[in-house]
């Protein structure tokens, strides 16, 4: 056992030295990916033969990247295998696939090296590395136990209209996709959630697993730590709320913002079209269904393919901002779209400094929202120009496919299965980028010749 042991130490010690973090991080994302369409297109996972690879790779990409985009429909096309397959593949993508390998390192050997805690620090968006080993169980615990209690309350439902074996699968398989904010089912036929449009124990419980996981596991952490002083010291709840980080405020406010005025833009929009023939009640719950799976979930209760444009334009934004960092959701995130609106208020009142809830703001995290920014619109043009020529489709259906992929959202206006080869190769480079990251992926590819002690003089260059 010491022997393998140390094996293993050596062999960490090599791949730690030799490759950058971030090479390791997007190396890990593709190896499972690849791994997983390999799973996928073996006879015993499908029930359908003569599928071509890339459709299993796409699968596997959505699935490992929580986007929820697909090519072939997953209940027609893989058998039980193959869905287990695909929900492992969304619990390591949701969890993060650094957090399951440090998991195993500790495991292995109880004790992880700089290098090691550095990328699971990125791959976490940790701000510091105090007590990592709590942090990651922390993650196992909130995981499951959500999952767990959402799978329970889908079964409710699951169970009398599939049977208990089927439905307590299915509902495993949904509560798993919705908190890792996957957007994949395992029903047949592509109707996603439409059959459950008038269920509130499906659509609610889905709605909040989305919100859930796509918070961020360290905010849950933070409101975990300050209720735990409201309930021991009697602590009052203006107290408490004064003594929440930062980026937990931040999050909080901008995802409660996003979700109500989303709900009420889509009700307004779609009153009489995608909503038509509901009752009033399930009109705003499916509108309020529609503005959370915009939090980069991909599941939905009404017709995406006849949406108004309006509302496709609102829902393109809503998914260009995403979710929250250290969850499982994608976007830009909620942090650098607040960091993004807060500049230019600094700039309009022309303050010297940006401040938000009393505190400073370091310029290094205005550089780094708007290095963030900047790579998703450059990404998106280079893929707009690409699907523009070659594919069929009207261009906002496009622009609506390529946010949905790099914000790991996974909602389409319908083309998503009627891509070319090379379509479904830029989707799927679009999902693996906004999982890992544009930053990270650039850093991958970016060859590191040291820091220059050169200093050049400052010059001003005229913008606007």
């Amino acid at each position: 056992m010491s022997g393998m042991g140390d094996k293993i130490l050596k062999f960490r010690h090599y791949i730690f030295s030799k490759y950058k973090v971030t090479t390791i991080l997007v190396a890990s994302f593709a190896f499972l990916i690849l791994s997983g369409s390999l799973l996928l297109s073996l006879p015993i996972a499908n029930k359908i033969p003569g599928v071509p690879y890339i459709d299993h790779l796409f699968t596997a990409t959505t699935s490992t990247c929580v986007t929820g985009l697909v090519t072939v429909v997953v209940g027609n096309q893989y058998t039980l295998f193959g869905h287990i397959v695909i929900m492992f593949l969304i619990q390591l993508g949701g969890l993060g696939l650094m957090t399951t390998i440090s998991v195993l390192l500790l495991l292995m050997h109880n004790r992880l090296e700089f290098k090691e805690r550095l990328l699971l620090k990125d791959a976490l968006n940790m701000l510091d590395f105090n007590d990592l080993s709590s942090y990651i169980k922390l993650i196992f615990k909130f995981t499951f136990a959500f999952e767990g209690i959402g799978a329970l309350l889908l079964s409710l439902v699951m169970i009398p209209d599939h049977g208990v074996i089927a439905g307590i699968g299915y509902s495993i398989f949904l509560s798993i996709s919705a908190f890792c904010n996957a957007g994949i089912d395992c029903f047949p036929g592509a109707f996603s959630l439409m059959p459950y449009q008038n269920d509130p124990i499906v659509v609610l419980t889905i709605a909040t697993l989305i919100v859930f996981g796509g918070i961020g596991f360290a905010v849950w952490f933070d409101l975990k730590a300050k209720l735990g002083l409201l309930i021991r010291f009697k602590k009052g709840l203006s107290n408490i709320r004064a003594r929440l980080r930062i980026v937990t405020r931040i999050v909080l406010r901008i995802t409660f913002g996003l979700i109500v005025v989303g709900t009420v833009l889509i009700l307004i929009a779609e009153y009489n079209n995608s909503l038509a023939g509901l009752s009033f009640p399930s009109k705003v719950m499916n509108a309020f269904f529609s503005s959370v799976t915009l939090r980069t979930a991909g599941f939905f209760t009404v017709d995406f393919t006849i949406l108004h444009r309006f509302t496709k334009i609102i829902m393109i934004i809503w998914m260009f901002i995403g979710g929250s960092p250290g969850g499982t959701a994608g976007g830009i995130k909620t942090t650098t779209f607040f960091l993004l609106v807060l500049m230019m208020i600094t700039q309009v009142k022309k303050r010297d400094y940006m401040f938000a809830f009393k505190r400073r703001i370091k310029l290094r995290n205005f550089a780094n929202a708007f290095a963030i920014f900047g790579f998703y619109v450059f990404a998106l043009i280079i893929a707009m120009l690409i699907l523009v020529c070659i594919e069929p489709f009207d261009s906002l259906d496009i622009l609506f496919e390529c946010v949905s992929a790099i914000g790991t959202v996974g909602l389409t206006t319908g083309i998503t299965s009627s891509l070319s080869f090379v379509g479904k190769v830029v989707i799927i480079l679009l999902m693996f980028i906004g999982r890992v990251g544009p930053i990270t992926v650039a850093y991958t590819f970016n060859k590191d010749k040291g820091t220059s002690n050169i200093k050049y003089p400052a010059t001003e260059i005229s913008v606007g």
